[in-house]
């Protein structure tokens, strides 16, 4: 198998210690590393090149969040050097923040861990996920199954900008947009192709410190699964995680006992034991 191409996107530098650890599961296998910063850091680029001489290290102008950056990437790496490309970025584990996907409940925390695990998570893990890539063809995208998600309503209010984006790759929209919610994803390098030959740093907004959802990065993270699949192949996760697993079943067990809805004709009901206690209409 060819080298990995590996995209950092390292705007909180405090993380690097952790990120180091994950890259050490990749073992011997052949890879460059790519980091772009946010702001110039010359003692943080030296010890990365000590850590890894194959890398290169360069400011990123902070346009897009961690998309902007990978984008400007595309276009310093030959992609045809490269059977894979490693998507990975920091993002902040501060906050209470909790997101529902996939009917389960994730933290800030969480998702960061689920999706470093399922990638770096072990040696073992490293390994199984290049032999998926070799036993499969058509194993185009890979990442966490827990935030791999087609869900309607984390999607279908940006199709028509998704849809304006795979149209200018030249690309045919599937009717399902399915991508790898925060954006780290392990993938067939050709894949990209079409997102370098399109697409710039400068097109993407400057990022504002506040994370807004709704924005043309937001729209251009769910392209990522789209073109994998606009292109034939699949997107996939085979990682399990023991607590995830049994978080599922304890919020179905719950939901029996206690649900407290509201419907789309704008009424609440609450159900204990599935029988219906409360049957309010909203203003």
């Amino acid at each position: 198998m060819k080298p990995t191409a590996v995209h950092l996107h390292l705007h909180y530098t405090e993380r690097w210690p952790e990120i180091r650890k994950y890259l050490q599961h990749m073992g011997g296998h052949p890879y460059h590393l790519y980091v772009t910063l946010s702001q110039a850091n010359a003692p943080l680029e030296s010890e990365i090149k000590q850590f890894h001489p194959q890398s290169t290290v360069w400011q990123a102008e902070n346009r897009g969040y961690d998309i902007g950056p990978f984008v400007d990437f595309l276009h310093k790496a030959d992609l045809a050097r490269y059977g894979l490309v490693l998507k990975i970025h920091t993002k902040s584990k501060s906050g209470l923040q909790k997101t529902w996907i996939n009917g389960r409940c994730v933290t800030k925390k969480r998702w960061v861990n689920l999706l470093m695990d399922a990638l770096l998570g072990s040696e073992e893990i490293w390994r199984r996920n290049l032999a998926a890539f070799e036993q499969n063809p058509m194993l185009g995208m890979l990442s966490s199954r827990y935030l791999i998600t087609s869900e309607p309503e984390c999607s279908e209010y940006l199709r028509p900008e998704v849809t304006q984006i795979m149209e200018k790759m030249h690309l045919p929209m599937p009717e399902e947009i399915t991508f790898a919610a925060g954006t780290m994803f392990l993938a067939r390098a050709q894949l990209l192709e079409p997102v370098k030959s399109h697409f710039v740093l400068a097109d993407f907004p400057v990022t504002d410190e506040s994370v807004q959802d709704g924005t043309f990065s937001h729209a251009f993270e769910r392209v990522f699964g789209c073109l994998v699949r606009a292109q034939g192949y699949e997107v996939k996760g085979f990682d399990k995680n023991g607590w995830f697993e049994n978080q599922a079943k304890f919020q179905r067990i719950f939901n029996f006992f206690y649900s407290n809805n509201i419907t789309s004709s704008n009424h609440q009901i609450i159900k204990i034991c599935k029988i219906p206690v409360y049957y309010k209409k909203l203003n």
